[in-house]
């Protein structure tokens, strides 16, 4: 089933395409992208078509930093209607945890999860299993939203932590310099470390009013969490993957629902545990060997396989080759 979102996440790419020299036009024919689509915000498109026009955008620039430079251009603005849901908050933490919540209604093509750790939060983001092979330059965007949205309420904040799953680029300057100096790449997750001070921080109150007679709580429905248990349990599982792999139980626990409601809502859904289990593998297993610099054995433990040549199978029924051949097919793309 296809996966939709606003083109609004795109705004700003004409602009950007035109400053790095390029022709947006061709850009966006080579993605699949309307030509005409970013002049209504609101117009849905599959999402795999906004990975794949970075990727392009990114190569065919010559601008690895793209993604990162585009998102410095927008603002909460991308989430249409839901903007000023997301933003009616008193803080920046109420702020990030309505993001999360209200995240489904604003596509399913992605997951943004929040770990609550010692009064901190750890914020991870990235693509759903099977939107697009690379995840490098999509991510790199949700990043640099978020990071631009943050240093608008709390100008000073430097995140003390923040880790993407890929490679670093030969040059990496836009990357400290947007993201700030504690970037980590080849790590376990793609994770942005938000202190316990900016989530007391006071949302602006520009960004928290709302015009007379608007009821934003009446205007947007709060997520059917029965629909959503496909997604909610994907969510779940890629949260914990970097330390365990979450059992049908663990996960049914996590939802407070019994294994048996659990197995029926996903089997509505044409799927199962174990199968979304087996889509997040293999989705990062391909990010992993066509961004990352990980070894094979790395990625294999990562993924919570119990050696190596368990990884090796699972790709070869995946995507039929091995996990070099892979690699290799990556790099020459």
């Amino acid at each position: 089933m296809s996966k939709w979102v606003r083109s609004g996440v795109l705004s700003g790419a004409t602009d950007l395409v035109a400053q790095l020299g390029g022709n947006f036009s061709l850009l966006a024919e080579c993605a699949g992208l309307r030509a005409d689509a970013l002049k209504d915000p609101d117009m849905p498109i599959d999402t795999a078509i906004i990975p794949r026009f970075l990727d392009l955008a990114a190569e065919q620039l010559d601008c690895p930093a793209f993604g990162l430079r585009l998102g410095q251009m927008q603002d909460m603005s991308l989430f249409g209607m839901l903007a000023t849901v997301i933003q009616r908050a008193p803080t920046v933490g109420g702020l990030v945890r309505n993001l999360a919540e209200l995240f489904p209604l604003h596509t399913q093509g992605a997951i943004v999860g929040l770990r609550e750790e010692a009064g901190d939060v750890l914020l991870t983001y990235e693509p759903s299993a099977g939107i697009y092979p690379s995840h490098r330059y999509v991510v790199e965007l949700g990043f640099s939203v978020l990071v631009a949205e943050f240093r608008r309420h709390c100008p000073s904040w430097c995140s003390g932590y923040i880790s993407l799953r890929h490679a670093p680029p030969a040059d990496p300057t836009w990357h400290y310099r947007i993201l700030g100096p504690d970037l980590v790449f080849n790590a376990d997750r793609n994770a942005l470390l938000l202190d316990a001070a900016l989530l007391a921080h006071p949302i602006a109150p520009a960004h928290s009013s709302f015009p007379d007679g608007h009821d934003s709580e009446s205007a947007t429905p709060a997520p059917d969490r029965v629909a959503l248990t496909p997604f909610l349990t994907e969510r779940l599982i890629r949260a914990f993957l970097p330390s365990r792999l979450l059992a049908i139980a663990d996960t049914a626990r996590l939802l407070r629902i019994s294994v048996r409601t659990l197995q029926r809502r996903l089997a509505a859904a044409a799927t199962s545990h174990d199968a979304i289990v087996d889509s997040i593998r293999a989705d990062l297993a391909m990010a992993y060997l066509r961004d990352s610099d990980l070894t094979i054995a790395q990625i294999a433990e990562t993924l919570q396989f119990s050696e190596t040549s368990a990884l090796s199978r699972a790709v070869r029924r995946w995507y039929q080759c091995s996990p070099t051949k892979l690699r290799q097919n990556g790099e020459s793309h």
